[in-house]
Parts: structure tokens; sequence; C-alpha cells
């Protein structure tokens, strides 16, 4: 027999659980393992005909074969049935929103989600196997929907949640018998139990937290406690409250928490109860009203969290200006910030007043240009210490109508808190960008992050790491693993480049980690900026946050200290402006203040601000860079503003050097991506601003194509240490003259060397490929032309010659490069030659008749050595 069951004190939830399960095991029967709610009881009374379900005491529990169990997974809540999840011939179903706990029935197979309500889980099973459902069950699927969502006003409700009732409604649900069931009003027992809960309500402060706790006795036992609860908590708006009330010797508890710091479902479990992290309910047997209580408060002494305050969710260090700035600096400070405030501060670095954008442009329009700042800035600043807690700063910028506060000890400015401060605190960080604050699959759980840290890091780097986090713990630093590395943990991909920000002197915190860690520190002091290089090799990029502004396009940026949130700002993609907490407890948790996650899921590249690629054009070339590497897509807006760039020409205001930087990046990435990348720059028109006539020609595509094909072959058969770039620039610049190459490789500012590379690329290498095909295919020929050239100009040989060459260059790097003659210019002396270039002309003869085999040891070397001494006295 299959039997399905949810829980004892039945609500809609578990009802349309338990029918919507039916529709998937239509053999199984409904059983009631206890109490039903009243307005539950109130819809099975009208519905009776319909819905079949049997008391526990009719089921022969010794014929169950198989269990379903919905919105539940712990046996102590299915009563009598507990035993029958426990025996092990029993086949046990799982389907639950609720969070598991180590009460879980252990041999169950779990389908639980975490969604809203356990009705959206099966709901969405009967939809995608095309299961038939009436108006009636779908209207009692929105009732369980809505119940355990608040209609999908409560925190906990997903997107999933929302597309089943959607599905409902086109399947006839009728809302007027939701609205009916579900807004119940309270009976007259009920209604006396909240006045008196109301009346013994009181406050505890906790960690600063305000907890309220209503106590109440009644002789009769009163049902709905938890409505009840909820129905104080609306009116008196109260953030949390714990309702306890003793009826016939038992305590029930009801908790409800709109607080984050509260997590009901964790310190109801202490009391053997639980629920969701915002409501849940206990029941305590052979207590009394005062023993409950004190066990609640040890509770929430140990559990709730500590209020969130100013002095966490501050942004620091800020920007000031001092009180004798004059108007005309402060107002072009305020222009290459963007700011549309400044704080004022006086020898004492004490805050003296506020300065905004109005300030400075009524100054100005009355011509006091020349006037300091001190004239004319607000000296009446609402402000907080660092100890406010999040409510007292959101009531005084509710109150005041302003969107910062700054926060100040001993009226020295440590912070501001900002109107997104408070949002992403109240709301998680990546709520302004439109998606769940809350879990699912567009954020990552701290551990979660932890998990790809284990897995995707080397066990040397994580102890690394756990270093960092204990150093920045016990010198109270903030510290977080910047860039690359974070996208790729994401990705799934290797990367080792690891850089950390500090909040605070990077530099100071690079040496207490060196240290630590017994590894030699260099500093760059203008930059804030320092590298840990360790006894194994292995480096870490430590760097102080940091803001930056462009005083004009394509400038280098002006940069000062800042805060992470700000230096993540200054960087070029989403993508790359995630970071990962290091420091203490905070270890492993991910900040994505501007949807990184969210476009890794969409596969976007995505710049920060409009204004990006004017400020840094570079960011171009990065963005085709990763467009290719990850096989991304420019969203549409950046590649709007991208083209947009390129038309304003801003792209050849960069310094040339800036712009070779970002084309060896490129190169360097493996074949194909180089030849797509190029491919894209035209696309976007880039091509012809790194020179007027550089196209990409069909000649130049069927080149990039053997690049791709051969490139792989020819590092592995040259085997050096040689720069993988080149190539692919002496591609790129193949179709120019040489002249305009020369001058190309000198306006880019490459070494010698490599300019002097690429030239034998575009000159040298064609006309050896001709002589190669052309002439006999000697060795000592063959070799006398592949000899000078180096190794970047031989694998572009190599790649670019055809089958015939490549197994020419194949045999000289496998035979031919590294024979050497035995004699040497000591042997020329002793035969009476004197030192003369004749030296080099004899020892090359000499290598040329050993490579065609014409001789084979030192003996005849030495014999055709004189020979050739000989003729040369002779001459």
């Amino acid at each position: 027999m299959d039997v399905i069951v949810g829980h004892v004190n039945v609500d809609f939830d578990a009802l349309a659980s338990m029918v919507a399960a039916k529709k998937l095991y239509p053999e199984a029967v409904m059983v009631f393992t206890g109490s039903v709610n009243r307005n539950v009881h109130e819809f099975i009374t009208l519905h009776g005909d319909v819905l079949e379900v049997m008391e526990s005491r009719a089921i022969d529990k010794e014929s169950i074969t198989r269990l379903i169990v919905v919105d539940n997974r712990i046996a102590d809540r299915i009563g009598e049935f507990a035993e029958v999840a426990r025996r092990s011939d029993v086949e046990v179903f799982v389907y639950d929103h609720h969070p598991g706990s180590e009460h879980d029935m252990a041999n169950a197979s779990d389908y639980s989600e975490m969604t809203g309500a356990t009705t959206t889980i099966l709901v969405k099973l009967i939809h995608g196997k095309g299961i038939p459902i009436s108006p009636f069950e779908a209207t009692l699927f929105i009732l369980g929907i809505y119940e355990d969502t608040g209609s999908l006003n409560f925190p906990g409700t997903t997107y999933e949640d929302a597309d089943a009732v959607a599905y409902l409604m086109r399947e006839g649900a009728d809302l007027t018998v939701v609205n009916h069931f579900l807004v119940q009003q309270l009976t007259p027992p009920q209604h006396e139990l909240m006045t008196r809960l109301l009346a013994g309500m009181e406050q505890r402060r906790i960690r600063g937290v305000l907890i309220n706790i209503a106590t109440a006795r009644t002789e009769e036992y009163v049902k709905g406690a938890s409505l009840i609860t909820s129905k104080l908590v609306e009116l008196e708006n109260l953030g949390v409250l714990f309702a306890l009330v003793e009826m016939r010797r038992r305590v029930v508890v009801v908790g409800i928490s709109r607080l984050q710091q509260v997590d009901v479902d964790d310190i109801l479990s202490g009391l053997n109860g639980g629920g969701h992290a915002k409501a849940g309910s206990a029941t305590m047997r052979d207590h009394t009203l005062e023993s409950a209580k004190q066990a609640l408060l040890r509770l929430l002494e140990q559990k709730v969290g500590p209020m969130v305050t100013a002095g966490e969710i501050m942004s620091g260090p800020v920007r000031t200006m001092h009180e004798d700035t004059p108007i005309t600096e402060a107002s072009k400070r305020m222009e290459l910030t963007g700011h549309t405030a400044f704080p004022v501060i006086d020898d004492s670095s004490r805050l003296v007043g506020m300065i905004s954008r109005k300030d400075l442009d009524k100054a100005g329009h009355h011509g006091l240009g020349h006037a300091p700042v001190k004239g004319f800035m607000s000296r009446d600043i609402v402000h907080v210490e660092p100890e406010a807690s999040l409510q007292e700063i959101q009531d005084l910028m509710i109150h005041n109508a302003i969107g910062r506060i700054p926060v100040l000890s001993d009226r020295k400015l440590l912070g501001i808190v900002t109107r997104k401060d408070i949002i992403r605190a109240l709301h998680g960080q990546e709520y302004l960008h439109g998606f769940s604050p809350e879990g699912g699959t567009q954020g990552y759980s701290r551990a979660e992050i932890l998990e790809r840290m284990q897995a995707g890091l080397p066990g040397d780097v994580q102890s690394m790491l756990k270093t960092v986090s204990s150093a920045a713990a016990s010198h109270g630093y903030n510290v977080f693993l910047v860039g690359g590395v974070v996208r790729d943990l994401l990705l799934g991909f290797s990367n080792l480049d690891l850089d950390i920000v500090v909040e605070g002197e990077g530099i100071e915190f690079a040496r207490i980690l060196a240290a630590e860690l017994k590894a030699r520190v260099r500093s760059h002091r203008k930059f804030g900026t320092a590298v840990v290089i360790l006894p194994t090799g292995r480096r870490i990029d430590v760097a102080t946050a940091r803001t930056e502004f462009y005083e004009y396009p394509a400038a280098l940026p002006t940069i000062e200290m800042s805060s992470i949130r700000q230096d993540l700002y200054r960087r070029d993609f989403t993508i790359n402006a995630m970071a990962i907490a290091l420091s203490g407890d905070r270890f492993g948790g991910l900040l994505d203040y501007f949807g990184g996650v969210r476009d890794l899921e969409r596969r976007h590249v995505r710049i920060l601000h409009n204004l990006s690629f004017v400020e840094d054009p570079t960011r171009i070339f990065r963005a085709v860079r990763f467009e290719e590497r990850y096989g991304f897509r420019m969203e549409s807006q950046t590649e709007m503003l991208a083209r947009r760039a390129v038309e304003m020409e801003i792209v050849g205001k960069l310094t040339n050097a800036r712009v070779r930087d970002e084309l060896i990046d490129i190169f360097s990435e493996p074949p194909p991506l180089p030849f797509h990348a190029v491919e894209r720059l035209e696309e976007l028109g880039t091509l012809h601003i790194l020179h007027p006539d550089l196209i990409m020609t069909s000649a130049m595509r069927g080149r990039f194509r053997l690049l791709e094909r051969y490139m792989g072959e020819a590092w592995e058969f040259i085997g050096a240490e040689a720069k993988f770039w080149l190539p692919g620039i002496a591609v790129l610049l193949s179709e120019l003259p040489l002249h305009e190459v020369e001058k190309w490789c000198n306006q880019m500012r490459f070494k010698r060397e490599d300019a002097n590379t690429i030239k034998q690329c575009h000159d040298v290498v064609p006309a050896i490929i001709e002589s190669l095909l052309q002439g006999d295919a000697a060795a000592s020929r063959i070799t006398g032309l592949l000899d000078p050239l180096n190794n970047e100009a031989l694998a572009y040989l190599y790649i670019l010659g055809g089958p015939e060459i490549r197994g020419m260059v194949e045999t000289y790097l496998k035979r031919w490069k590294n024979i050497s003659i035995d004699i040497k210019g000591e042997d020329l002396a002793e035969m009476g030659l004197a030192p003369s270039p004749a030296y080099g002309e004899i020892l090359n003869q000499v290598r040329k008749e050993l490579l065609d085999g014409k001789i084979s040891n030192r003996e005849e070397e030495l014999a055709l050595a004189a020979e050739l001494i000989r003729q040369k006295k002779q001459e």
C-alpha cells in the first residue's frame, strides 16, 4: 500500500501538497496524522465529497510499502506513522520546502527544494509531466502556495512559486475561494488570548536587536496560536515576536522574525520545534510559562546575531576637502569625481560641514570662486556614531529627507552611510541589480564559495589564504581576494594569479603577511601596492583599496585610498568586479555589488558605467578578449558604447604602449582566440585605429587559420621559452609594407628584439620560403638559411611554409640544429693560422661538410681545416 501523509496540525500547504502528491501517485491513499487548522477544517467540510482523506486508525500500517511525506521531513511530526517511516522494508519519499536538520528521515529519497511552499515543488512536477488538473485542484494548490508565501509577499518566496501560481491561474483557479479561506477572522477565544498576550508583552535588547516576548495563560485549549501571533506582529508593527502560551500542561511557542539577525528555525530547533528562518513553532511539554520563557531567553542569548551597525556598512575612507579650499577648486574636484556633495574638515581632521554642488554653483554664480568653501557649507550636520543601528540610520534618513549620513567618532569622520548601503544591508548586495538576494541559481552562499575554493585551488594556496585570513583578523584589516581568480573560480577554471585588496594600508599588511609566511616583500609606495614572494616562488599581489578618476578621456587615472566597494567599482567589467572576503569569520563570503554572478550566468561582458570606455578605451580590447576566451558576448548597451567610443576616436588618444600591451595579451591567448578577436575588433571598427591601412583580407584570414592549425605543433617542435604572441602580431601586419611595419613597431614602442622579430617574419621569412622551395635540400643549405632565425621567426616559418617546409623545419630542429663540430679556434691557431675573420669562414665550412655527411669525426674535421687553411694561404 502507498500512503501520503503531511504533518500534525495540517495547514493548506500540507493539504494541497497531499492532493498534488496523489496526482503523481494515483494509487496512494491520503491520511491525516493528527489535527487540522481551523480554516483547513472548514475547507474540508465544504469539499468533503471530492477530498478522499482517511483517518490514520483506518490504515493497516503493516501493509504499507511506500510512504510519501509532504511539507515535512521529520519522522516525529507524522505521529504514529513515524515507526512506519523507520522500517527498512518501507520506501520513503519526501517533498518539503523547510530547511534540513539533523532530525530528518535518514532513509528517505528526498526531493525537497528551497521554495516558498511545498505545493510549488509538486505543481512543477505535475506541470512538467503534463498531468491534467481541475479548477478545484488549481484553487486548492494556490491556497497552499499563498498561505505559506503570504500571497507571494513573504521573503522566502521564489520565482518558482510565482510561476506555479501563473500556471494554476491558467488552469482555472478561483481567487474568490482563495480569499475567503485565507482571510481568517479571530474567534472570541482567540481575541481574548491576543489581548492577554498584548498585556504580557515585554522587550529585551540582545546584541542591539529588539526582541519582543509575549506571554499568556489560558485554561482552555485555543487553536490558532500562529494566526494570533501573526495578527500581533501586524497590529504592533514588530520586527521580532515570540509568543508563549501555557495551556493544558504545555507551552506553545510561536516565533515570527522580519530580521536577518533572528533565525526562528535555528532558535526553536533548540526547543524541539522548527519552521523557517522567518517563522516557526515549538510545543514544550512539562514546562511552566516561566521555565519555557527562560529556556527561550537562553537560546536567544546564544543564537541572535548582532545588529548591523553604521560602522559595519559605512563606506570609507571618505573623500573630503579642507574648509579653506577655494570654490573653483572644489567645483573642479566635484566635477572630476562625480560626487554631489563633499564633507568638509578642519586642520584637526574634524568634520565641520557639508558642501553641495548647489552651494558651489550659487557661489560661482556670484563671482566668489576665490572664496573658501567654509563660507557656504552647511554646518548643521545629521550624523551617527559607529554603533548606531540600521533602524536608527534609516529613521534619520527618512525624517531628514537625506541620502547620506556621516559616521563620526569624537567628531572625526570615519565613513559615510548612503541609501544604497541601507538597501544592501536590508536586502542583500545583489538586490539593486534585479535578482534574488537570497540564494537561487543566481547567487552563491558562503558554503558554496568555500567548496569552490577547496576544489579549485591547490592545497598550498588554500593554506596561504587561511594565513591571510588570520593575519587580517588579528591585526584588524579587511582583506579580499579580487579579480580574475574570483571570476574563474565561479566559472570552474584554473587561475593562480592571487590579487588581494586591503581596506587600509596595503603595504603595511603585506609586511605583516610576509613575516607570517617567511616571505620577502617588494613594495611600490607611490601606488600603494606590494608583492609578497614566498620561498616556493608563489606570489601574492597586495593593493590598498582605492578609487580613481580621469581628468580627460583616455588619461591615466588619478588614484586615492578608498573602500572595497569603490575599489571594485573602478574595474573594467562586472565579471571582474567581484571579491571574496578573507578576514576572520567573513572568510569565503562573496561580494558582488554590480551583478557579476548574473552576467557570468548570462554569458555577458558588461561595463560598470556608461563612461567606462571613454575613461579607458583599452577596455574595448579586453572586452573582446573575454568574449573570445569564455564564449561570452558584450551585452547590448556595452557594445553600443564600445562602438560609440570608436566612432569618437577616443581609442586613438591612448598611449601606444597601452595599445601594444592589450594586443600582446590578445595574441598570448591560445588559438583560435586571437584570430576571432581580430575579426571582432574589425567588426567594432577598431582595426583601422591601430593603422589606417589595416584591414582583414582573405590572405590574412588564411594565415590566421594556418596559425590556428599549426601553432601548437610549432611550439612543440621548438620546445623553447618563446613569446607566443609575436607570430600573431606578424600575421596582423602581414599586408602592410615593410616600412610601415617598421614605423608601427617604433610607434608602439616594442623592444628592439621584438621589433626585429616582427620584421624578420614580415620580410626575411617569405624570402627563406621561396629559397627553400627552389634550391636543393642539402642539410648545410637548409641549416644555413634557418640558423639566423630566432624561435618566434622559426615558428612563423613552420606555420606558414606549407607541408614541405614544415618537414624541413622539423628535420632541422630534430637533427641538424644542434650538430656542432669538435674543432675550435685553438686548433686553427696550432695549424699556424693567425686570428682573423677566416676562423669563422673555415669553421662554418667544416660544419657544412659535417652536416652533409662528407666528414664524420675530429680527424676528418682537422684534415679539412688544414686543407682550407692551405687554400687560404695560397689566395
